[in-house]
């Protein structure tokens, strides 16, 4: 049995379920994704302490750690042009079991920015690929 990895913890790959595109993704050996707020301090005239704080926007980042088998299926989806980074955004979705064994599903809205192949000497032919994110749900 393999494992997968969600931000960093290593799951049993049957507690993962990862879709993107509605189709679901067998051979996925790593999902990360972060989001992050703008923050900043309000101080008052004359004060050199902070006396409150402003939320400003939010930013995102995404990686997905497919086999190439996988990479190759989503190619062949697309028909006669097979570059990936042409695919307009999608839902990428993430369904794990966590430590209480409740269902968490997130949901990311990405794009690849690049397209590319990763063979080493090594038993598995994986690429990791930075995704362009427009939004994440998180626990949907």
């Amino acid at each position: 049995m393999s494992t997968a990895r969600i931000n960093g913890k290593a799951y049993d790959s049957s507690d993962v379920n990862v879709a993107i595109l509605g189709r679901p993704i067998i051979e996925v050996t790593e999902v990360s994704y972060n989001s992050e707020r703008e923050h900043q301090l309000n101080y008052r005239l004359g004060s050199g302490k902070p006396s409150s704080y402003s939320e400003g926007k939010y930013s995102y980042s995404a990686s997905i750690t497919l086999l190439m088998s996988e990479v190759v299926g989503i190619e062949n989806a697309m028909g006669g042009d097979k570059d990936i980074t042409k695919i307009k955004p999608f839902p990428i979705t993430v369904a794990y079991l966590n430590d209480d064994n409740d269902i968490v599903v997130d949901v990311i809205t990405a794009k690849f920015q690049s397209q590319g192949r990763e063979v080493d000497g090594e038993m598995g032919l994986s690429k990791q690929f930075d995704l362009f994110v427009l939004n994440i749900e998180y626990n949907k």
